[in-house]
């Protein structure tokens, strides 16, 4: 499976003389609607808070934030709305579109959601529902009897991928950007659980396939395949991981549903090595981690800051200005916010890090232009130099953070080239690359691939984040010459990859478009 894992990597590549294969057009007749739906399901609309009901930004960062709040309809509704919800609806020419809480490449968003609530939690017996972010409200799917009792003190939610969303744009290499995009969401539902003062974790008992038909993404009817990708596990920090007994995984599978999927496409084209890597990096049961997160100390960064504002302002920067600056002091805070042991990201069944960070410095005042490396525990900072180029300086920048000048100089055209020609990786005050350790991570399964990219969306949410809340802005960048990078690094095997490009600065809005609010007041 490890080899074929790596033809797909391979063929997924971009270089300056090929793209990746792909549609080479945007048939705009057979786009993806943006929202899946359950025809005829029961609706629960669910409550939200005004946005200026807070903690303060940093709180969450350092965990869980107060009591625990109640697992009822309004707690739960927070949870979804500071997420996975809409952010804000945009118009241009007579055309109109959504922008969701959680990033998504190309506003696509092939991740979906589902809750499986106990009973009493939404003022009634025990569901499984699906959210749905265009009305915030959950579309129950089914109804639990008495006997497949939920597991108690907290909350089971599902989390899916719909291909066809992402492969109706990137062809081949969508597979990757689902995956961003599951790093992004779980990013996101950690931090607003985080504010709830609950704590969120992976639960891995249950292997993919089998998780398929808990969620009911197994049964007729969808005319776009959907796949689940991940169990969470939404309790109070101090409460035990469940165990899910078979008689409940079998009842559960057995559901009658209701509701009918809502046919996103009118054709879809197949991509056969995306399908075909997706059915090789299904996750098997494990053994599931007991610690997701462990508490950092309280940065105060950002004083004063409120959060929830944070969270649904977030944008994706379309062009950078290419003149502002930062100071030395923001970027090592940023920095910071990566650190594994200063994030409530739930890696738990991740174990160490994986991806380690590429810098572009650009417009840093107090630090020089080059390119330096952020080690964040990928591999032993003693071993960072091998198999690299021999005549990368290593200089530790003087600090807390294990952060490596390796050569200084005007860096903007290499990380512009690197990120396929554009601009916008050039004209921000820095750029980086994610590297993952591949070889490691394939020589303990396939299934260990698609975390890779999870670990790169975490990232990517974070940097979001951060860049908003210093009054600036940031983009991922999911177009960038693969090998290229790696030719840099002087690299002569597969043992780093980079997965993911980001840029962070000051944003150029386009003013012909006009903005309306994400649901009606």
């Amino acid at each position: 499976m490890s080899d074929e894992v790596r033809a797909y990597h391979a063929l997924s590549k971009h270089r300056p003389d090929a793209w990746a294969p792909g549609p080479g057009h945007l048939e705009w007749s057979t786009q993806p609607a943006p929202f899946r739906r359950y025809a005829g399901a029961r609706c629960i609309a669910l409550p939200r808070r005004p946005l200026e009901e807070t903690p303060r930004y940093d709180q969450p960062f350092a965990g869980p934030v107060g009591a625990p709040g109640p697992f009822d309809a309004a707690s739960i509704g927070q949870l979804l709305y500071d997420s996975l919800a809409l952010s804000a609806w945009k118009e241009d020419g007579g055309n109109r579109w959504a922008l969701r809480v959680n990033p998504s490449s190309g506003n696509l968003h092939p991740t979906e959601a589902y809750l499986l609530a106990p009973a009493g939690s939404l003022e009634g017996p025990a569901v499984l529902a699906h959210y749905a972010p265009d009305l915030h409200g959950l579309e129950v799917r089914a109804e639990l009897p008495a006997a497949l009792a939920l597991p108690a003190g907290g909350l089971l939610l599902g989390l899916s991928s719909i291909h066809w969303r992402e492969a109706w744009k990137y062809g081949e290499r969508a597979y990757r950007y689902c995956q961003h995009d599951l790093g992004h969401a779980l990013a996101a539902i950690a931090i607003a659980a985080s504010a709830l003062g609950w704590r969120v974790r992976l639960l891995g008992q249950v292997p993919d396939a089998r998780l398929d038909a808990l969620l009911g993404l197994d049964r007729p009817g969808f005319e776009e395949a959907e796949r689940a990708d991940a169990l969470l596990w939404i309790s109070a920090p101090d409460a035990p991981l469940p165990r899910l007994p078979g008689t409940l995984l079998d009842g559960l599978a057995a559901l009658e549903l209701d509701g009918t999927p809502n046919r996103l496409s009118r054709e879809q084209r197949h991509w056969p090595e995306l399908e075909r890597v997706l059915q090789l990096c299904r996750a098997p049961a494990q053994v599931d981690g007991d610690d997701a997160f462990t508490p950092g100390r309280q940065t105060d960064d950002n004083p004063g800051l409120p959060l929830r504002p944070l969270l649904h302002r977030r944008r994706s920067a379309q062009a950078m200005d290419g003149r502002t600056g930062i100071h030395a002091d923001l970027l090592l805070a940023w920095l910071r916010r990566l650190m594994p042991e200063n994030s409530p990201v739930p890696l738990a069944l991740a174990g160490a890090p994986q991806v380690d960070l590429l810098l572009f410095v650009h417009r840093v005042q107090g630090l020089e232009p080059g390119l330096y490396w952020l080690a964040r525990g990928a591999a032993p900072e003693a071993e960072l130099a091998q198999g690299l180029r021999e005549d990368f300086l290593w200089r530790r920048v003087p600090g807390e953070l294990p952060l490596y000048r390796l050569l200084e100089g005007d860096a903007r055209g290499l990380a512009g080239f690197l990120s396929c020609g554009q601009d916008i990786a050039a004209d921000g005050c820095v750029a980086l690359a994610m590297l993952a350790r591949f070889d490691q991570a394939l020589e303990q399964g396939a299934w260990r691939y698609p975390r890779l990219f999870w670990e790169c969306g975490l990232l990517g949410q974070l940097l979001y984040l951060e860049a908003e809340a210093a009054g600036l802005s940031g983009t991922g960048i999911g177009c960038y010459f693969d090998d290229a990078v790696h030719e840099l690094l002087g690299l002569a095997d597969s043992r780093w990859q980079s997965l993911y490009h980001f840029t962070l600065g000051r944003a150029r809005w386009d003013e012909r478009l006009t903005t309306a609010p994400a649901y009606p007041e």
